[in-house]
């Protein structure tokens, strides 16, 4: 299965390179079944993703936040954020990926997962128990260097007060506005957490956006939970919201939350 991801995700990759320069990445096509406006970039790699499983006779449901859900009978569900980081990708920000994960049901039911930095090309892998990896290399967390953590943080117009208690509280502090990447910045172990704290419910993390990262952390050590230190576990419904905090080391748990 990694193998078939991996190859869906390079399709990606080589479609977003092809792009023409003056290609309006940011053009609004329809309201996706997230509720959020598709940009012709998300269209653009969900399309050639679509057509990759069927092409290939993936056996397995789809759930993209652009289309939904897709049930083609089968027990699986591939779950998708074709470009995660889009506005990045608009601004010509360096810093967005396709997210690819496989599993049952929902966040703890992945079994499989890939993501590329569709900028820097870094593949990152992960299977159930197996570990995970950047370029082949294993990934694993980092241990807490002192009580203050080096923090990744949300920041967004709907982020919550207490996120800058958290800000106060680090050691450095970094917005890239990328949670697939941004959680696999905590898995290398370049970072000790990831805080994610919106006050409008509609705008927390959905599964699509971690499915694939969530996987890559446990697996190099780490752990994500919400905000009330409870092991999350998104089902995989696009209606479906929450904060959550993602780290290494479980002092860093027990310090911000």
């Amino acid at each position: 299965m990694l193998k078939e991801l991996e190859r869906i995700a390079y399709l990606v990759r080589d479609a977003v390179r092809a792009l023409p320069k003056d290609f309006d990445r940011g053009a609004e096509m329809y309201m996706g079944a997230d509720g959020t406006p598709t940009s012709s970039i998300d269209k653009v790699a969900e399309d050639v993703i679509f057509k990759a499983v069927e092409d290939r006779g993936l056996e397995a449901n789809l759930l993209s936040e652009e289309a939904g859900l897709v049930d083609r009978g089968f027990e699986d569900t591939l779950v998708i954020d074709p470009i995660d980081g889009t506005h990045n990708s608009i601004l010509n920000v360096p810093m967005y990926s396709v997210s690819l994960a496989v599993g049952k049901r929902s966040l703890l039911g992945v079994e499989h997962a890939v993501l590329l930095d569709l900028v820097t090309g870094a593949l990152y892998k992960a299977s159930k128990g197996q570990g995970a990896t950047i370029d082949g290399e294993r990934m694993s967390v980092r241990s807490l260097r002192s009580a203050r953590p080096a923090t990744l943080l949300y920041l967004g117009r709907f982020v919550h007060p207490r996120t800058f208690e958290i800000v106060g509280r680090s050691s450095r502090v970094r917005a890239i506005g990328c949670a697939s990447l941004e959680m696999c910045l905590v898995a290398q172990g370049r970072f000790d957490a990831y805080y994610f704290n919106t006050k409008v419910y509609e705008k927390g993390i959905r599964v699509v956006d971690i499915a694939a990262s969530a996987l890559m952390l446990r697996e190099a050590g780490g752990e994500i939970v919400d905000l009330e230190g409870k092991v999350l576990d998104l089902p995989f419904d696009l209606a479906a919201r929450s904060n959550f905090l993602a780290y290494g080391d479980a002092k860093t748990k027990e310090l911000m939350l």
